[in-house]
């Protein structure tokens, strides 16, 4: 399979970066995982068109992590073909508000899609298109996933974690994909307190992961201090503890992401992948968008 980074960066727009967005092909299918502000420009630029996205995963319903699925969706239904599979999407709970709020028959572009399926222009189109009055609303599959269900496709399959992220406000799944032998993982946002170490759902998803996606938007240049007292005293950075996941869980290749303008400067970005590097062995990569891996 091949991993494209689509988006590297965080809520703060960025010339540089994307927001949050990684795409995976894999046999007949393309699958997007996540899809933040910039991450539809940037999988354009990659030579996939939205035709031939088949699924969409989202981790969490942060905004940076979900804006181009709008483009998107509405890119996909208004150039597709007649008789186009439905757009395969998966997510956590809240999923099918946010859709339904958007495209459904009183959504947000109820005036738009209502005009694209009734005038006669845009069926003139649609009919230029093989297709046959009336024109049908847009419709995607939506499920909403536990982090017990597993996502599978026809060749490969995804696991999912809860870890931890803005919760109770929402959900916020880590992914493992599985694909042909090769495994992928994604941390998702993941809020990790230097002071317990890496998040403890992440071990599975990682372990022996041939390439791990990691969150590291915040991070520590003077240490901080993870355990006290009078005779042993033992200090962790954030991004230190983003290096022991990976050692522990023999990850072949780490990828950080989700960097912010204030980690991605000068001066402090080698400090940080100084400080991983002293824990982490393995191949470690300052992820940039559109980035391209095969597992």
């Amino acid at each position: 399979m091949k991993i494209t980074l689509l988006g590297t960066g965080s809520p703060v727009p960025s010339l540089k970066r994307a927001s949050a967005g990684y795409m995976v092909e894999t046999g007949d299918d393309v699958v997007l995982i996540d899809h933040g502000p910039g991450t539809f420009q940037r999988m354009m630029e990659a030579g996939v068109s939205p035709t031939n996205v088949t699924h969409v995963v989202f981790s969490h319903l942060h905004f940076d992590h979900c804006l181009d699925f709008i483009r998107l969706f509405l890119h996909r239904w208004d150039i597709s073909p007649p008789n186009t599979q439905k757009l395969q999407v998966y997510g956590p709970p809240g999923l099918k508000h946010f859709v339904e709020r958007l495209f459904g028959k009183d959504g947000a572009f109820k005036l738009d899609l209502t005009a694209r399926t009734n005038h006669e222009n845009s069926l003139d189109i649609y009919q230029k298109r093989g297709g046959t009055p009336p024109r049908p609303w847009p419709e995607a599959a939506i499920t909403e996933v536990s982090e017990s269900d597993v996502i599978k496709g026809t060749d490969w399959q995804i696991k999912l974690a809860n870890v931890p992220h803005h919760q109770p406000y929402l959900v916020s799944y880590g992914v493992r994909f599985e694909s042909g032998g090769g495994i992928f993982t994604y941390s998702s946002d993941v809020t990790v307190p230097v002071e317990k170490l890496p998040a403890k759902p992440m071990y599975d998803l990682a372990k022996d992961a041939d390439l791990l996606v990691h969150y590291l938007n915040s991070f520590d240049v003077s240490r901080e201090m993870a355990s006290q007292d009078s005779e042993n005293i033992k200090q962790r950075t954030v991004q230190q503890t983003i290096g022991e996941l990976a050692r522990d869980c023999n990850v072949k290749t780490l990828v950080t992401s989700h960097h912010g303008p204030l980690i991605d400067t000068d001066g402090v970005r080698e400090r940080v992948i100084a400080d991983i590097a002293a824990v982490f062995k393995g191949r470690l990569v300052w992820g940039e968008d559109l980035m391209t891996f095969e597992v």
